[in-house]
């Protein structure tokens, strides 16, 4: 253990407590600091940043926001002008897809990266120590497997880029100097100069390592792929350990190849203490069996990913989770509650400024930290140190409590992801529900995504799930989102949407997804398991994947 994670996880979350000790206050004074110290830019002089003495002055000069009304000063700032959102440079860009398929470039300055740094990445480890307050440092914080990667991307101008969930470790070895002793992966394999999957490789190191204490990822959907190649891989994987080999079917590339030969020679004896345990025949609680000093996993599972945090507590047992973060590329704003705590996240006061929307009431003045309440839904907004200001995240938030002032919030789903075939705006909350009371009927498991079909009259939803299906399903299917949504089922009685359509896939359909935007240079690190398919490339894939598994089972 190289870095000193007590001293630093202790730090920061007495930050935290602090913070949320006079969250209202903060919140009201550092709104004004970030006017105060932007008022000089083209955003700030527009709106007359200058001018504004209060949050109620703030709401009347300063409108709600979208991307779209930050596209010029971004394209400015990208062409090399200064002053256009903040008066602090950024220093990386985060890029995104969005809703739309089309790029967004969101900026990110330094003292954003400070408050991710300063109580999300060491406030992890601040939560780990107060999980297990009688293990000594040495026992808590050993070898760390990250499955994610953090390739070295740059725009043409020379800033930083790439994912926001890597936009940290990029900041903190800007100048090469972050130190990964701790991981269990060389540093050129945790920053490679291209994104390609690397999966083979972290898993060799990881299994050779005795001494693993945490797996960490972004989406906990990654450590359960990573997970599943080392069950599938096996026997594979301990002959290429004992003989200090790379099998040629591994699609590796050959300097990787190479490297990873000089990296891990034979280690016949690891190998032998692996093979007993039978992982291929027997993956229930893997990872402590492989890693008998693990104490925690790092990634965001929950209701939102109910079918993947069922998978890792399969193979992780009792070994406990840090559900990391809620935030998006627009901002890190927020911490788990704690570890083993899912669905609860702190909002972080000193992160930005914070608006909430209430979604019963569109027309609704937006309210602040201290008029919201628990048990109530809200669009998020969000003014942030990187250039946003009341940018509406589309994001709708349940308060679930408080941490001192500050709320406690549980993820829904977004406003702009929705199925909409007459109205009935199923989102992805419905979606959940539904899929969980349909697995509850029928006792199975398994990963699905959907879209809208119009090739029949009515409309209708074409469902993909993984592995056969008994007769009726689709009827079943039908009533349990009739169940959860009355916009569907007002929508289905009046005729105006056909029952659903439900093609099976076989199993590994998604991790294949997955593995082939990987391929084809995808960054995974912060891919989510895809639920709803707006994407013309994947609604192919999966109708492809569709035919294939009918036309095995006609054979």
């Amino acid at each position: 253990m190289n870095m000193d994670y007590i001293s630093q996880g202790t730090a920061a979350m007495k930050r935290l407590r602090r913070a949320a000790d006079k969250a209202r206050q903060i919140q009201r004074e550092q709104l004004l600091d970030i006017l105060r110290q932007n008022s000089g830019t083209a955003y700030g002089e527009r709106f007359g940043f200058s001018e504004i003495r209060s949050t109620s002055d703030f709401q009347s000069r300063v409108p709600l926001s979208l991307y779209q009304d930050y596209e010029p000063y971004i394209e400015a700032i990208l062409s090399g002008e200064k002053c256009q959102l903040t008066a602090e440079d950024p220093v990386y860009f985060a890029i995104t897809s969005g809703s739309t398929g089309t790029p967004k470039y969101v900026p990110v300055t330094e003292t954003d990266m400070a408050v991710h740094r300063d109580y999300i990445h060491w406030g992890v480890y601040g939560m780990v120590r107060d999980h297990f307050p009688q293990l000594p440092p040495e026992a808590l914080f050993g070898k760390i497997l990250h499955v994610g990667e953090f390739a070295r991307t740059q725009l043409p101008g020379g800033q930083l880029c790439g994912v926001r969930s890597a936009s940290l470790y990029q900041w903190l070895d800007r100048d090469g100097g972050f130190d990964v002793s701790d991981y269990c992966v060389p540093k050129e394999v945790l920053f490679p100069e291209r994104v390609e999957d690397l999966t083979y490789l972290k898993v060799r190191f990881a299994l050779a390592e005795r001494r693993l204490t945490a797996i960490h990822s972004v989406f906990l959907h990654r450590v359960v792929g990573v997970l599943d190649y080392i069950r599938e891989h096996w026997e594979l994987l301990l002959r290429d350990m004992a003989e200090g080999t790379v099998d040629g079917g591994i699609p590796l590339s050959e300097p990787w190849r190479h490297k990873l030969r000089l990296w891990l020679p034979p280690n016949p004896q690891r190998a032998a203490e692996l093979r007993p345990l039978s992982i291929n025949r027997q993956p229930g609680d893997m990872v402590r069996r492989i890693w008998p000093d693990i104490r925690y996993i790092l990634g965001i599972g929950g209701q939102n990913f109910p079918v993947y945090t069922r998978a890792m507590e399969f193979y992780a047992g009792s070994v406990p989770i840090h559900h990391f973060i809620y935030g998006a590329s627009e901002g890190f704003l927020s911490i788990a509650a704690g570890v083993g705590v899912p669905d609860a996240y702190i909002l972080l006061p000193e992160a930005g400024f914070f608006e909430f929307l209430p979604v019963s009431d569109e027309a609704g003045t937006a309210l602040t930290i201290e008029q919201v309440e628990a048990g109530k839904r809200y669009e998020l907004v969000f003014t942030n140190h990187s250039g946003l200001y009341r940018y509406r995240m589309r994001d709708v938030l349940e308060i679930v409590g408080f941490f001192a002032e500050a709320p406690v919030v549980r993820f829904c789903y977004r406003l702009n992801q929705a199925l909409n075939v007459a109205d009935e705006k199923l989102n992805t909350e419905h979606l959940r529900s539904a899929m969980e009371l349909f697995q509850k009927r029928t006792g199975k498991q398994a990963a699905f995504c959907v879209q809208e079909d119009y090739s029949a009259r009515p409309g209708r939803y074409l469902f993909y799930i993984e592995g056969p299906l008994q007769p009726g399903a689709e009827s079943l299917l039908d009533n349990c989102l009739q169940a959860v949504s009355p916009g569907y089922r007002g929508c289905r009685s009046m005729g105006d949407i056909a029952p659903p359509r439900v093609r099976s896939l076989s199993f590994g359909s998604f991790q294949r997804y997955e593995e082939s935007l990987a391929r084809s240079g995808r960054t995974m690190v912060q891919y989510k398991p895809v639920q709803i398919l707006h994407d013309e490339a994947a609604r192919k894939y999966f109708a492809a994947e569709a035919d294939k598994f009918e036309g095995m089972m006609e054979t």
